[in-house]
């Protein structure tokens, strides 16, 4: 049998050579050999089970996406599915190292190479799930209404989720992330310290209008840089800040998160390390500018510096039609404010926001 890395070369090549019908048939026998091999896969996971007498799951969650955050967004879900008394929980996702000692599941799958529901290896868990009688959860929110542009959430993008696994509710707004305490030892050095990011450009999905300035963020570091230390996390890309202990790609996921929860603080954009933080009790500055508001996506615990101009909160992606005022409009001053007064609260358990579903 020919596997299923090799098919979409002889397609290439076929496709050059054969007639349009006979090539169409040809393609029609490759998408059936992957709706086949799925339900192989099923069953033979299903047999597993059977074999090793295992409780067959209940439920599946899917993220949805190759982006860490909306990985890590699925720990309230899998939370509150077990405050419920949900058991035999599944996690399929391509980041296994967010759900490392994290005891609301009891499997974590990764998701594969694609996305797409029917082509990936997730067909094989949709069809798995129907053959044991389990719930698939795929969790969306903000679906694309158009190009470069999602639908405004009416509520909490946790909400949402936990909505769409069917929990009904009052639902804690927060993520979950479980360190060791070798792992929180081994990063007691940043202490005290304030952790920064200057972009989240080199993430999974760029969003520009996420973003604020790399020079504004360079003005937070001179202006607080000799009463405090700053350690610089995110991609390699990011935009490189002085007077900084530079870390751009230089740490885990894991080794990401025990920095957070020994520093004193993060600031940042909207993005994966703002969700990280949350879910090691890390309080942070977040400037929202006016892409979503904090009420949607963010957390109470946190100064957040969002702008409500009229076209607020507008989700686009990349484009906007006011030279993204919302952004322009926080300065640097107003980022060292906020700095400052969340200096003066000690470095607590965080506040949480419930919603009721």
């Amino acid at each position: 049998m020919m596997s299923g890395k090799l098919i979409p070369d002889i397609r290439l090549v076929l496709r050059d050579v054969l007639p349009s019908s006979a090539y169409n048939t040809i393609r029609t026998l490759c998408h059936e050999s992957r709706f086949y091999k799925s339900w192989i896969t099923a069953f033979i996971l299903g047999m597993k089970f059977i074999f090793q007498r295992t409780r067959l799951p209940s439920i599946l969650l899917f993220s949805g996406s190759a982006a860490p955050g909306d990985s890590l967004l699925c720990s309230a879900v899998l939370r509150e599915s077990r405050r419920r008394g949900a058991t035999n929980l599944v996690m399929i996702s391509n980041h296994s190292e967010l759900f490392t000692g994290n005891a609301d599941i009891e499997y974590i799958w990764s998701a594969g190479k694609g996305y797409d529901i029917d082509y990936s290896i997730v067909s094989a868990h949709v069809r798995f799930a129907w053959l044991c009688r389990s719930k698939f959860r795929t969790m969306k929110y903000a679906p694309l209404i158009e190009a470069d542009r999602s639908e405004s959430p009416s509520r909490h993008i946790v909400a949402d989720m936990c909505a769409n696994a069917g929990i009904r509710g009052a639902v804690s707004i927060r993520t979950y992330l479980y360190l060791t305490e070798r792992e929180k030892e081994a990063a007691k050095w940043a202490a005290g310290q304030l952790i920064i990011q200057s972009s989240g450009m080199g993430g999974r999905w760029t969003m520009q209008n996420k973003q604020w300035y790399a020079d504004r963020f360079q003005g937070v570091v001179d202006a607080l840089c000799n009463e405090i230390q700053f350690i610089q996390l995110g991609s390699p890309s990011d935009p490189a800040l002085h007077g900084v202990t530079e870390l751009r790609g230089s740490t885990s996921i894991r080794e990401a998160a025990a920095i957070l929860y020994n520093a004193r603080m993060y600031v940042g954009n909207v993005g994966f390390l703002m969700h990280l933080a949350r879910a090691v009790e890390c309080p942070s500055v977040i400037v929202y500018g006016g892409r979503e508001a904090p009420w949607q996506s963010g957390y109470v615990c946190n100064a957040n510096i969002y702008s409500p101009v009229p076209c607020a909160p507008c989700w686009r992606w990349n484009s906007c039609d006011f030279d993204r005022k919302c952004m322009t409009e926080i300065n640097a001053v107003d980022v060292v404010s906020a700095i400052r007064e969340m200096l003066k609260k000690e470095r607590n358990p965080l506040a949480v926001e419930t919603i009721v579903i």
